[in-house]
């Protein structure tokens, strides 16, 4: 098991009260939106690695150092959040700190959410799981750990689905057809050159810009083109999700706004 992996089953077993809180973490809240909302918290200011050990020491099992390294930026991803989302005291005696622009200012919610799942493969996998298998408690949950939102798995599924809905008419340009590219190499077998351009590698692009009759004959077909609108724009992950068998909704339920 990953540290990841450690981390999910132990938030779910405090969470559901079949595991006692280890100390450092108390969650008193009786309904699971104010527990989920208090231990997301807590667990952002203790750390995935920090309560992977306290739980495993809780059964008498003391884990090797490497694996509680292997969380790297998603091991402090909580904290970071939290961070950014709350505010700090800021001592009379300390000085001014420069305001550095927030890199999700003016981002939908969805957009933030899946930047966090990006930032580790073991994530992506397992929002594809749980899509699948429409577990919408595991979504809510990791939507709480990832953005302390609560987010609407059926209202993401549209929305990732017609994300080029919402852009401009070269994103949306781009979109299709490097969708139907990528759809091609992966039904003709070609996942390596597929896996290559939907983790953004320059000389595959600019291979296969060569044989591909869609961008052969498109000057604007460039790899700052490609970049800017597919890569950026979370159609990788989409393109995955699809081959992987996630459905997305054709309509949105009734009531649902973005």
């Amino acid at each position: 098991m990953e540290l990841f992996d450690y981390y999910l089953r132990y938030m779910t077993e405090v969470f559901e009260g079949t595991r006692p809180a280890p100390d450092g973490i108390v969650v008193t809240a009786e309904d699971e939106a104010g527990r989920m909302q208090q231990l997301s918290a807590q667990l952002a200011e203790m750390g995935i690695a920090a309560f992977v050990r306290a739980c495993a020491a809780q059964d008498g099992v003391t884990l090797p150092e490497k694996l509680c390294q292997q969380g790297g930026d998603t091991a402090d991803l909580a904290a970071l959040l939290s961070a950014a989302e709350t505010p700090q005291e800021v001592s009379a005696q300390a000085p001014e700190k420069p305001v550095e622009p927030d890199p999700d200012a003016g981002k939908h919610a969805f957009e933030v959410f899946l930047d966090c799942v990006a930032m580790d493969d073991g994530l992506v996998q397992y929002l594809i799981d749980i899509l699948k298998k429409q577990d919408w408690k595991e979504f809510y949950k990791l939507s709480q750990i990832t953005t302390r939102m609560d987010l609407d798995p059926e209202e993401f599924l549209y929305w990732l689905g017609h994300r080029e809905d919402y852009a401009d008419q070269e994103e949306r340009s781009c979109a299709v057809i490097m969708d139907s590219c990528v759809e091609r190499l992966m039904n003709e077998g070609r996942l390596d050159v597929a896996a290559a351009l939907l983790s953004g590698d320059e000389a595959t692009f600019t291979s296969f810009r060569c044989e591909a009759s869609e961008l052969l004959h498109l000057p604007q077909a460039t790899y700052d083109w490609f970049c800017r609108n597919y890569l950026d724009r979370d159609y990788p992950i989409r393109a995955l999700m699809k081959w992987n068998g996630v459905t997305f909704p054709e309509s949105r339920k009734q009531g649902d706004t973005l």
